[in-house]
């Protein structure tokens, strides 16, 4: 039997580095801390954005900041 091997494309690879450095950052985290980890990198990103998330009744909600 005769299996080739299909080329993975440049982009896959790149997704696939990037999930295995992502794998790499949080394996020894509790859930807790992937929780918290990833909380925090949302609200920096928000917050670079101009945005902030508010707590409301139903979870939260972003809100833009005014300058």
């Amino acid at each position: 039997m005769n299996v080739r091997k299909i080329r993975e494309p440049e982009f896959m690879r790149e997704l696939h580095r990037i999930r295995e450095e992502m794998y790499h950052e949080t394996k020894r985290l509790t859930p807790r801390q992937r929780v918290n980890k990833t909380h925090r990198e949302t609200e920096d990103f928000l917050q670079s954005q101009g945005y902030r998330l508010v707590s409301g009744n139903q979870g939260y909600r972003m809100v833009h900041l005014k300058k």
